[in-house]
């Protein structure tokens, strides 16, 4: 029986058998099929491989030879044209400083059609000239003399309207004390002033960075530390505060937010109920706009304002260019025919300030003009009053100092646009 049974097993596989051998010839087709596709795939990697070579040399090709184009055109161009182009590159700074001292005086915003920052695209995009009448810039051809002479026109447009020509002059004082810190008189408020210029006390200037850029040193830093008071303070021009952005309250100062600009045109300080016997009877101070000037629309009804940082550089004048200059292979036009750098900044000297007899009196105010045409609107000025010249030993001046004065006013006397 068990012979049978492994007969039948025997006989059972031999009918299985062709099954299993067509499958096996199958799955042999199935490899050769997939073996075929590699090699198809293989050979696509290949070519790609050697059209990637043979790109890199072509564009190898083409870079080396627009480089000996390139080295072959600046060996050969006229050293004139360069010299040109790098006058005219000098002429279209000072056209586009233009620009934006003209968008700063108008304040347009950048949807006006006179916005002075439609301006500096077109100054940027220049490459010539323009046209000159008598030497004076005029409209027509493209060129910088156009955008000028685009300028000059609607300024002249527009100083009649804005009130430009005839400005609302205003001489106006502000107490630290009581408009900024809102110490008002009365008990305990000395203790309460004395201890704000404490915290206003610095060990040394020169460790203010402020000071250090803004500020022209009244002694070399070889000298060592130079203590002093360093008041920092925002102002503003809004309907309903004060100068300093206190609500307004009884005998708080501000000016007049309808007018679409406030520019200063002197300034002063005040050092109420110092005694000139304990300290200097001439100390002086810094007053630095260090934030941002504040500036309204000059049209419309949303009382719109744009911020600008102002970076009062020193402007070099040029010096006339002759036909010597552009013979001479040696002479640079940014080098050899601007009478300074651009990248210098106008610092501020120290002004002196009056000690306040109580009794308001220009006679009694040295004005200083170093502010002209700022915004009385700035996000953060900057008072510095140096110890060392309250007295000879700067610490024993800021104590006196401290001790005596009762108040700091400043002062400024400011012009002001209507705008329409």
């Amino acid at each position: 029986f068990e012979a049978l049974q492994r007969v039948k097993d025997l006989e059972q596989l031999v009918r299985n058998e062709a099954a299993l051998r067509l499958e096996a010839y199958n799955q042999a087709e199935v490899l050769r099929q997939t073996a075929g596709r590699y090699l198809a795939k293989l050979a696509e990697g290949e070519r790609l491989v050697e059209q990637l070579v043979r790109f890199r040399k072509d564009a190898a090709a083409d870079v080396t030879e627009a480089r000996y184009e390139d080295m072959t055109f600046r060996i050969f161009r006229n050293d004139a044209l360069q010299k040109y182009r790098a006058a005219f590159d000098i002429a279209a700074r000072y056209v586009y400083l233009a620009a934006n001292a003209y968008d700063f005086e108008v304040n347009f915003l950048g949807t006006d059609p006179l916005a002075g920052s439609r301006f500096l695209t077109d100054i940027v995009r220049q490459r010539n000239l323009g046209q000159l009448v008598d030497g004076n810039p005029a409209v027509g051809t493209a060129g910088l003399a156009d955008s000028l002479a685009r300028m000059e026109a609607n300024w002249a447009v527009v100083k009649p309207r804005f009130g430009v020509i005839n400005p609302q002059i205003a001489d106006t004082r502000f107490s630290l004390r009581e408009e900024l810190l809102r110490i008002r008189a009365g008990q305990g408020s000395d203790a309460r002033w004395q201890e704000e210029l404490q915290k206003a006390r610095v060990a040394d200037l020169w460790s203010i960075p402020e000071f250090r850029r803004y500020c022209r040193p009244f002694t070399p830093e070889s000298a060592g530390a130079q203590p002093g008071l360093v008041l920092r303070f925002p102002t503003t021009i809004t309907f309903g505060l004060n100068y300093f952005g206190w609500p307004l309250a009884g005998g708080d100062s501000t000016y007049d937010s309808s007018q679409f600009s406030t520019k200063i045109a002197k300034c002063g300080i005040w050092f109420s109920g110092s005694d000139p016997g304990a300290v200097a009877a001439t100390p002086r101070f810094y007053l630095v706009p260090i934030g941002m000037d504040v500036l309204r629309a000059p049209t419309g009804n949303t009382t719109a304002t744009r911020e600008w940082r102002i970076v009062d550089q020193v402007i070099p004048v040029p010096f006339p260019i002759g036909a010597s200059d552009l013979n001479n292979p040696n002479w640079i036009p940014l080098n050899d025919s601007l009478g300074g750098s651009f990248a210098q900044v106008r610092r501020y000297a120290a002004i002196p300030a009056r000690h306040d007899s109580g009794i308001y009196s220009e006679a009694d105010l040295t004005n200083d003009n170093r502010l002209i045409g700022r915004s009385a609107w700035n996000t953060e000025w900057m008072l510095i009053i140096p110890g060392g010249t309250l007295l000879n030993n700067p610490e024993a001046g800021l104590d006196a100092f401290i001790n005596t004065v009762s108040d700091i006013k400043v002062y400024f006397q400011t012009y002001s646009y209507s705008g329409d």
